[in-house]
């Protein structure tokens, strides 16, 4: 009997351990979702790209991410000369609401949107489109992160 009584002990004390490491483990891999460095936003003449990196976001593969808001774009046609007709301008205003998932390795994940074309105009003849001013208010969001853009 003394015997089962030290075999029962043992085990006791072992599932013990057992549950203090499991429940260090667990705390070891808790989600605290933050931005590594801050968002970007880059603009070219025809396209806006926002990227980030995101880290703290515990043990899953995927993470979505939302790109919500506006651009608005004021656009014109313009002529080889480099001069701008009086008519054929547009403003737009583009509605964004794309939603990703990226994969995420080790808690963290490396994105990005890109919203483009930024103006639908068409010019006639041998005329470009130019995009004269954008603005934008937009935010990025996903994992309890949020970041805006504005201009």
């Amino acid at each position: 009997m003394l015997h089962f009584k030290t075999l029962l002990r043992s085990l006791f004390t072992l599932l013990a351990v057992a549950g203090i490491a499991a429940l260090a483990a667990t705390s070891a891999i808790a989600a605290s979702p933050h931005f590594i460095g801050t968002p970007q936003l880059t603009q070219s003449q025809t396209a806006i790209t926002v990227t980030f990196k995101a880290a703290g976001l515990g043990n899953v593969d995927v993470a979505s991410f939302t790109l919500s808001g506006t651009v608005d774009v004021f656009s014109r046609c313009y002529n080889r000369g480099g001069n701008k007709p009086q008519a054929d301008n547009k403003q737009e205003t583009i509605a964004v609401n794309d939603t990703e998932d990226f994969a995420v390795s080790n808690g963290q994940t490396t994105g990005s949107f890109t919203i483009s074309p930024l103006s639908t105009l068409t010019c006639p003849g041998s005329q470009v489109v130019v995009i004269e001013s954008v603005s934008y208010d937009l935010t990025l969001s996903g994992q309890g992160l949020s970041y805006n853009f504005t201009s």
